[in-house]
């Protein structure tokens, strides 16, 4: 199976459709490029102490396109 491409009415692409075997590749670099390196992990370290001291505000999709675009939910 090729790769074959999505796109929308205008002829963008917006989505990739590969065969497993090249998926499961990709996620298999990705990991290799997270290996844990001591500054990744005291980056989530770090990321995990905020969130326990809850210094970490979450937030909605909502409150995101409602402070940055408006328009942001009519595209999805």
């Amino acid at each position: 199976m090729a790769t074959q491409f999505i796109t929308n009415e205008k002829g963008k692409k917006t989505a990739v459709i590969i065969p497993i075997s090249e998926y499961e590749d990709l996620l298999h670099q990705h990991h290799i490029d997270l290996e844990l390196t001591d500054e990744y992990k005291k980056m989530m370290d770090g990321m995990l102490d905020d969130e326990d001291k809850s210094k970490v505000t979450n937030v909605s999709f909502e409150h995101i396109n409602n402070r940055f675009n408006s328009d942001l939910l009519k595209k999805f």
